[in-house]
């Protein structure tokens, strides 16, 4: 997509929609792009929330509106912009390069299958990725890890989430009981 292409050149906070997935859009920086994927600076309530990468086949709507220009520069003044990590090499010829890329920087992380009938949500650690898909050992929301890691499919992947404040929270309370 070229839009996204020139968003991530002239560094706009740009919203994006999912009409097919999800009502509500998606704020955030585009830090890199291909034909199949779009890795995000995901923005939340003025927060830089981790990576986000999408399928750019879901995606209905880019746009930067003068809300997205203000609270860019809402987010200039807090000091938050020069986190943005521009210039990231993110590898998104695919599913698989980008979660193997991924997994190596971040112990854990979110996969989402939100279109179609069977959505799935899923948070852990990635084990092993293959040619159609990634294993996934998954925990609960109580923390309770699965016995067997689940694969989910490439093809039904939609979302990948790293380094957010909703993962770090898990992971900090994995490294505390672990002590």
């Amino acid at each position: 997509m070229r839009k996204l292409l020139q968003h991530q050149k002239t560094r706009d906070l740009i919203s994006i929609r999912r009409n097919k997935i999800d009502a509500n859009p998606i704020q955030g920086f585009v830090l890199a792009s291909s034909e199949k994927l779009v890795a995000l600076q995901y923005v939340y309530d003025f927060n830089l929330d981790g990576f986000m990468i999408l399928r750019t086949e879901d995606i209905t709507e880019v746009k930067c509106s003068s809300t997205d220009k203000f609270q860019k520069s809402l987010l200039e003044k807090e000091g938050l912009l020069s986190r943005v990590p521009f210039g990231t090499n993110f590898d998104l010829q695919n599913w698989q390069s980008a979660i193997s890329q991924l997994s190596l920087a971040y112990p854990l992380m979110i996969l989402e299958c939100e279109s179609g009938n069977e959505k799935d949500f899923a948070i852990g650690q990635v084990v092993k990725t293959t040619k159609v898909g990634a294993w996934i050992r998954h925990f609960s929301g109580v923390s309770n890890w699965s016995e067997e890691p689940e694969r989910l499919k490439y093809k039904d992947i939609t979302s990948c989430q790293v380094d957010t404040n909703y993962i770090n929270v898990y992971q900090r309370h994995f490294e505390r009981d672990a002590s």
